[in-house]
């Protein structure tokens, strides 16, 4: 044996520390993360430009930060079509205007889902470039103080534009991969490409704010640029679109030197497999002949880490790849397996609870990217498999196969169809219920007189660590728009006010904008009686300062207007009277005092007691012209009206319009709670007020 000296073993041992840190560098930093417990979502699909548009997408940001921690978009830069889903970029660092909308769009979507702990990854394409107006007229662009333009050099000598009539030659290498024909492929051989593709994936991550990306067509040139690029840019999300089989994958993934993951299309081909022969044994993956585990790169203990799974992506949903089998179940399957899944756009909005709830129960028992997987059966009727997380187990049965694992019972049972069950004895969070969130005590409403609105911060792990900020003039509040108060605050309301407001940690924004409106003036008024064969009906009224609206018997009630299938004598209170005590009398028969009314009431004659009848109060069958529509509080006064026709109501106005008996339109305003009607005639008209939550209030109005 031979002997080593002191140096010679110092320097062995550094040797071996060197090699152990570049290994767990590139197996860690630069790499798809261990252990990793994530679910993301492609958040398009082929033509999906309004679905999934920046703006829509931030519009959705609370909900879908619940369930996913990465959504991955398309290509951002200007592309070389309109529309264009990014296939065929055009530039990459001045103009990020695409088809889903503006670069200040993009820029606010990034940050909206940061704010909530959710990366974007961006669809990268690298392996192709469009020209500008031509085949290969790259723009010049400015990024840190350096100018970036490609010329013929960048372009590979094989490429299609070598043999096209008129054009120049293009003098790069030859591709090191597949070649793409609808634009020119670039020569990653060539050092300038590369210093230009690693400034831009600086920009991407360090300026617009993406945590990673999927490169696209990465047969296309060689998988050790990957490590290239991956290395300049330590994001910690790499994902390569490699459609093949297992050999290939691996080798191309070793080939990036394990610094980025790949798709797992083996995984998707066998659920197509499985489900359109419905023989689900195909969902197995014999390894050594003899152990049993679940097909796709998830069987392999080395790469089920670096495998992101699918069930469908934008292209095999638009082509005969396309998944036909139930959606649910193979969502399922995916779900309930390690690798990390990626759900298709398409599929969570046809299947949202179905999906919700399993990426609940994922995430409620821990199930990880490198989770351990048991197959307990595998026959053409049906796939089981026990798998085991960070907080306990669960058990996956796809199939129509009649199959309850050991030891569980149909209480067990956390999710279902005719073609999947899932069982766990674990209890499944309702994530919807966990994310931070402003409370505000009491809740939006009508309150006599004023209320007192405490904030509360909710599902913070240290509410005195949360900063609340609320505005009360309409406004979206933000770090630097609104008041900042503590948790337990409070805010005193006199007025009609709507408030929204957000909570915030450390400096970040974690919850969605929460909107109540408080309505606290007393609403004038309005009383309808049915007239119960009197010749006369008279209003006495009275508060506590005396009497109202001259002695008795009253005033004399000439006003009448059709309510459902009775004619009813109405009364309109002048504003300033919004609580009073009234008696109906005919000057010698009366009613019994009917106090403290307020806002609009009907009623009917009762029983004679003691020489006065009593009242029926039947409001409620009335809600439709009184002032409740389904849970909204509202009235439209004055009525009749001189010169401005105004809505009290708990819920915002998004449109009141006016009609005219023959029904045209003549008047109208938008978001406003008063419309001007002082330029109309005197007469009947129809009032329609239409409130943001889509609740309609429509009714009657007299013009004097």
């Amino acid at each position: 044996m031979r002997k080593f000296t002191f140096c010679q073993w110092l320097l062995s041992l550094a040797a071996v520390l060197l090699l152990m840190t570049l290994q767990a560098k590139a197996e860690g930093e630069y790499a798809w993360p261990a252990n990793y417990d994530g679910v993301m979502l492609q958040g398009f699909y082929w033509d999906s430009y309004d679905e999934a548009s920046w703006n829509t997408l931030s519009s959705q940001a609370g909900e879908l930060a619940d369930y996913f921690d990465l959504i991955w978009v398309p290509n951002s830069g200007r592309s070389g079509s309109d529309p264009s889903m990014g296939y065929n970029p055009v530039y990459w660092f001045t103009n990020h205007n695409s088809s889903f909308g503006t670069e200040q769009e993009l820029r606010d979507m990034i940050r909206t889902f940061s704010n909530f702990g959710t990366g974007i990854i961006e669809d990268v394409v690298v392996n192709h470039r469009n020209g500008a107006t031509n085949w290969y007229d790259f723009p010049a662009e400015e990024y840190k103080g350096e100018t970036y333009q490609l010329g013929l050099d960048a372009i590979c000598k094989n490429d299609e534009m070598a043999s096209a009539e008129g054009q120049p030659k293009p003098t790069g290498n030859y591709d090191t991969g597949d070649n793409f024909d609808g634009c020119r492929d670039l020569d990653h051989t060539n050092p300038e490409v590369q210093r230009h593709i690693k400034a831009y994936l600086d920009f991407l991550h360090n300026d617009l704010g993406y945590v990673g990306w999927r490169y696209d067509m990465v047969k296309g040139f060689g998988a050790s640029y990957i490590k290239t690029y991956n290395e300049s840019v330590k994001t910690q999300f790499s994902v390569g679109e490699y459609w093949d089989g297992y050999d290939n994958i691996v080798n191309w993934i070793e080939g990036t030197g394990r610094t980025s993951a790949a798709f797992d299309f083996p995984f998707k081909f066998a659920l197509n497999d499985a489900f359109s022969t419905m023989d689900f044994s195909k969902l197995m993956w014999k390894r050594n002949g003899s152990l049993d585990q679940p097909a796709g790169l998830i069987h392999m203990d080395t790469y089920q880490r670096y495998a992101v799974t699918f069930v469908d992506n934008h292209d095999t949903y638009r082509e005969d790849t396309k998944f036909s089998g139930d959606v649910a179940a193979a969502n399922a399957f995916m779900l309930c397996h390690p690798g990390t899944p990626c759900v298709l756009l398409a599929h969570w909005l046809t299947q949202k609870d179905a999906i919700k709830k399993l990426i609940a129960i994922r995430k409620s028992v821990g199930v990880t990217n490198q989770s351990t997987v048991e197959v307990l059966n595998a026959t053409k009727n049906y796939y089981a498999a026990k798998v085991t997380g960070t907080n306990g187990e669960l058990v996956i049965k796809v199939g129509r196969g009649s199959y309850t694992p050991s030891g569980y019972t149909n209480d067990d049972r956390v999710a279902y169809n005719s073609v999947y069950t899932v069982w766990t004895k674990v209890p499944v969070k309702d994530l919807d219920t966990l994310r931070p969130q402003v409370g505000m005590s009491p809740e939006g409403g009508h309150y006599e007189g004023g209320v007192t609105v405490t904030f509360t911060a909710e599902n913070v792990e240290n509410p005195a660590d949360a900063t609340i900020i609320y505005t009360t003039d309409g406004t979206t509040p933000s770090l630097t728009n609104g008041t900042q108060v503590k948790s337990g605050a409070t805010l005193q309301i006199k007025e009609r006010t709507t408030v929204k407001a957000v909570v915030a940690v450390a400096g970040t924004i974690v919850s969605v904008v929460k909107t109540a409106t408080y309505t606290t003036q007393k609403l004038p008024v309005v009383v309808y009686f049915e007239n119960p064969g009197w010749s006369t009906v008279n209003f006495y009224s009275w508060d506590d300062n005396g009497e109202l609206l001259g002695n008795w018997p009253g005033t004399k009630m000439t006003e009448t207007e059709e309510v459902g299938d009775k004619t009813w004598y109405v009364w309109h209170a002048p504003t300033q009277y919004t609580e009073l005590n009234i008696i109906f009398n005919n000057g010698v028969q009366q009613t019994v005092d009917i106090e403290n009314v307020y806002g609009t009431r009907f009623f009917t004659l009762g029983a004679l007691e003691n020489g006065k009848y009593t009242v029926v109060d039947v409001t409620g069958d009335y809600a439709g012209v009184s002032n409740v529509v389904s849970d909204v509080e509202a009235v439209v006064y004055p009525n009749p009206v001189a010169d401005v026709l105004r809505v009290n109501a708990t819920e915002e106005v998004a449109r009141f319009e006016v009609y005219a008996a023959s029904g045209a339109k003549v008047a109208e305003s938008v978001e406003a709670d008063n419309v001007s009607v002082v330029a109309l005639p005197a007469g009947f008209y129809l009032y329609r007020v239409t409130f943001a939550d889509g609740e309609v209030l429509t009714g009657r109005v007299v013009k004097k």
